[in-house]
């Protein structure tokens, strides 16, 4: 690997971390699927992933930063969804947010 591919790869490591889990963030119009990073476990606890969640969306926040993000309208079904690298979310827009597996 060349001395960039491999600045490239740290960064991406570092911003993503190997602490996340995979959301379906529901809203009146989107359906948003994507990486949300959790909390460092010390903060929480009993760092289970479902704590750390909890953590993560009820602590004051007003945003979510979710990273490898696909957004689909929820109205237009055959609408082609958008991918994008990193999305931030209002949570007063928030319906439902769950964990999905890969």
């Amino acid at each position: 690997m060349k001395k960039d591919e491999i600045k490239k790869a740290n960064k991406n490591e570092t911003q993503l971390g190997n602490d996340y889990v995979k959301l379906l963030v529901t809203t009146e119009d989107y359906l948003i699927t994507g990486q949300l990073r959790l909390p460092i476990p010390s903060v929480v606890e009993n760092p289970t992933t479902e704590n750390l969640l909890f953590y993560a969306l009820n602590c004051g926040n007003m945003f979510m930063a979710l990273y490898d993000c696909v957004i689909s309208n929820r109205h237009n079904v055959e609408y082609q969804p958008e991918h994008v690298d990193y999305y931030n979310v209002n949570l007063n827009i928030v319906h439902s947010c769950q964990i999905i597996k890969d």
